[in-house]
């Protein structure tokens, strides 16, 4: 790209319900004690949903408290990128569209991505590289929703690395030659050897869910939520691969930005287990001190990175000109890193 060309990040918003559930009250409904939730899966309390808590709702409301604190007129948005799950309100719907519709930005186009929780560094990059080839271009808004919370089986143990799961919504503003937060590099993994490992095998159009299905409960209650049909070769493969695909996309990032391990300030990773976490920043010899790890939010699908670089902010731990990591993960599996020079471009 050219040496003046920049996008920046103007602004984000994140959406977090309400309504909160305790390791103590989750423990309940898992099976699993408290203090194993808290020190090995890395959760004190993660988020509820409630009955307006869905995928284009959350994004729209992050979207619209967004431009408001921008005072940006929603006709100056350019495009409209939806960035989160294909799992919302209804089935062979364009969400990014239903949102331009809520802001009424008129003269966007909007389009809709997945990549699942590691979409928003993925998303970025698009935005980034679409800007480049248009000189036209100058706001993007980029959207998100999780709801995949919903879809976990809290009866079935194999799935108790998905019991972090919390709904939430982002907007983030880029715009072209924005003198702040500039984005600088993305890297991005995807292994296809957990491609099968995690899906809703029921409501597609291979397996639609029958009458059959429908007239038993706790059938039908199955053919609602994830399966996760290898749970042992699943662990199995995670345990061999994970690491590597984690610190190899944030390698990607640095050598796309011109950067080395030794410039990271900050790293905010998707909400994983702790020592998985931990392991990350040791293998790139990140201090300790420079992450928030977030265990009173559980794993907020595509807001996690930025929802640790506020939390970052708010604590001092991202100053100006700092060199930020944001780095997410996918089943699928993807890994996706975006670096970010925090603050005011010198």
């Amino acid at each position: 790209m050219e040496k003046d060309f920049r996008v920046g990040i103007v602004d984000y918003s994140l959406y977090l319900p309400e309504e909160t559930i305790t390791a103590e009250e989750l423990s309940k409904l898992v099976n699993i004690k408290p203090e194993i939730l808290r020190e090995k899966m890395g959760i004190n309390r993660k988020y509820v949903g409630g009955p307006e808590d869905h995928p284009v709702m959350m994004a729209t409301k992050a979207a619209k408290d967004l431009l408001n604190n921008t005072k940006l007129d929603p006709n100056d948005i350019d495009m409209i990128l939806y960035a989160g799950e294909t799992y919302c309100e209804y089935v062979c719907w364009t969400a990014s569209i239903k949102i331009q519709s809520e802001l009424g930005a008129d003269n966007a186009f909007a389009w809709d991505m997945g990549l699942r929780c590691a979409a928003t560094p993925l998303a970025m990059k698009i935005a980034k590289d679409m800007m480049y080839a248009n000189k036209n271009m100058k706001n993007v808004l980029i959207v998100g929703g999780n709801a995949n919370a919903y879809l976990v089986d809290y009866k079935d143990p194999v799935q108790s690395f998905m019991f972090n799961m919390s709904p939430a919504g982002i907007a983030i503003l880029l715009r072209r030659d924005h003198d702040e937060n500039e984005l600088l590099g993305t890297g991005i993994i995807t292994d296809h050897v957990f491609c099968d490992d995690v899906y809703g095998k029921y409501g597609g159009s291979l397996h639609p869910i029958t009458e059959e299905i429908a007239k038993d409960p706790e059938t039908l209650r199955k053919a609602q939520l994830l399966v996760v049909p290898d749970g042992e070769g699943m662990k199995k493969r995670l345990g061999e691969k994970s690491l590597p695909n984690f610190t190899g996309a944030v390698r990607l990032a640095l050598e796309d930005s011109g950067l080395e391990e030794k410039d990271i300030d900050f790293i905010g990773i998707t909400h994983i287990n702790p020592k998985a976490h931990y392991a990350i920043m040791d293998n790139l010899g990140i201090d300790k001190e420079k992450t928030v790890y977030l265990a009173d939010d559980g794993h907020c699908g595509h807001v996690d990175q930025f929802l640790a670089i506020d939390y970052g902010i708010k604590q001092g731990k991202v100053k100006e000109g700092d060199i930020c990591a944001l780095l997410g993960a996918g089943t699928g599996y993807a890994f996706t890193c975006s670096m970010v020079r925090w603050g005011k471009v010198r």
